[in-house]
């Protein structure tokens, strides 16, 4: 409870962000994720009042509908998340096949068929009153997978823990585009940091 304050939900949370690394490592101090091609993006929601916003501060409701119409049927009164929402080539995420969707505002349903977009969230940062970015990160994925539904197309962003070596190599063979290094026990600091490492795969 310590590390937890409550506060007026911020307006604006400046996203953290990985720094570049060429040292693929393992240690049971830090947990590895997929490294996504999409659109970085938080989510606020306010007592049913939605704003999906890009890192440059830009608001995206209307670009991807089908994400707002699933964030506002959840039941929490008060959240910030981040994330990612990406588009698929195959079973690889692709920058290219979201930018048919990003610069197009209301898309018709037609589209958003053709293209189908999905919110992958991997962090929460403040729930009902309550800034949790002082939280370690396994304990805020924790929270944040008990507090939303995960309806599609949002989904839960899972992850590895110590083996980052073994999880590297899989991802290069599956064609990812990398992995990301977090530190297990690390709060949640905005702009680009060394808690947060990312190793991008050789074939890319």
């Amino acid at each position: 409870k310590d590390k937890i304050k409550e506060i007026e939900q911020p307006g604006w949370i400046e996203p953290m962000l990985a720094t570049l690394t060429h040292e693929h490592f393992s240690d049971k101090q830090w947990i590895f994720e997929r490294k996504l091609d999409g659109e970085r993006c938080l989510a606020f929601y306010n007592d049913s009042k939605l704003r999906i916003m890009s890192r440059n501060k830009k608001e995206l409701n209307k670009t991807y509908p089908e994400i707002e119409e699933v964030l506002l049927k959840e039941k929490t009164d008060q959240f910030i998340i981040d994330g990612e929402i990406v588009a698929f080539d195959g079973k690889l995420t692709s920058f290219a096949e979201l930018q048919k969707r990003m610069h197009i505002r209301d898309p018709r349903e037609a589209l958003q068929r053709k293209i189908p977009v999905f919110y992958y969230v991997f962090d929460i940062l403040y729930l009902n009153g309550y800034d949790l970015r002082k939280l370690p990160l396994v304990r805020r994925k924790s929270i944040l997978k008990r507090v939303l539904s995960f309806q599609e197309p949002l989904r839960f962003l899972p992850h590895k823990s110590e083996k980052g070596e073994h999880y590297y190599k899989s991802a290069s063979k599956k064609g990812w585009e990398g992995l990301i290094a977090k530190k297990a026990e690390g709060g949640y600091v905005s702009g680009r940091s060394r808690q947060w490492l990312k190793f991008k795969c050789g074939n890319q």
